[in-house]
């Protein structure tokens, strides 16, 4: 246990065994200004950003560029305030799965962030009159993300999860169905047939697979670690 640990009064082991940074009223303030700045620099929010400097500016540079440089600062900056909260409590007592109200907020965040990023690429749509083959891959991608998330959704609910984590993910979900579905419907218009389905249908598999793979990489990595 270092300094830091030992100059701080935690709850009593026997009250409460396992403690998370918004337990502890020095961790506390640490972990919410890291948590502000991994929320501010999610990726849902950084492409809104994006988007809308695209827009306003129709300078696609400052819209790579002014993410680019808020996704470094942000990362860094929320990653050394988190450890710092977590330096308060010894690694026997962490908790790793707390804040469960703040996982909720950050996904409303989120979903707040891609009903931006639609709302832009509506707004582009009116003006810029992009190939419908584009719009029709991108609505196949969302589509795509919504069915990857309503797996894990149900695999949660199969697995008991808390009813926290069911309700962040069903936010996720409600706003990827809505910016999707009025991205498609606006975007596309009357050109739906069968080449629009099928391009649909490209982007939705190219999103399933990708996540399928990253799936199975991601189980087999664990189970070598546990062999």
């Amino acid at each position: 246990m270092n300094e830091m640990n030992e100059a701080v009064n935690l709850p009593d082991f026997s009250k409460k065994k396992f403690l998370h940074p918004l337990d502890v009223a020095e961790a506390r303030a640490l972990y919410l200004r890291g948590w502000w700045f991994a929320r501010l620099n999610s990726v849902p929010v950084l492409v809104a950003i994006g988007a809308v400097v695209w827009v306003a500016t129709n300078d696609l540079f400052a819209a790579l560029v002014a993410p680019a440089g808020s996704l470094a600062i942000g990362l860094l900056s929320s990653r050394w305030f988190i450890a710092r909260a977590w330096d308060y409590i010894p690694r026997k007592r962490q908790l790793n799965e707390g804040a469960g109200r703040w996982r909720v907020i950050a996904s409303v965040i989120d979903a707040v962030a891609i009903l931006v990023i639609a709302a832009v690429v509506i707004v582009s749509i009116q003006t810029a009159a992009p190939d419908p083959g584009v719009i029709a891959f991108a609505t196949g991608s969302g589509i795509g993300v919504a069915l990857v998330q309503a797996t894990e959704l149900f695999a949660g609910w199969k697995h008991g999860a808390e009813n926290l984590e069911t309700a962040k993910r069903l936010i996720l979900l409600a706003a990827v169905v809505v910016a999707t579905a009025t991205v498609g419907l606006i975007g596309l218009g009357t050109v739906w047939g069968a080449w629009t389905i099928g391009t649909v249908a490209m982007g939705a598999v190219t999103v399933v697979a990708a996540q399928t793979i990253f799936w199975l990489a991601s189980t087999t990595l664990h189970r070598g670690r546990l062999a």
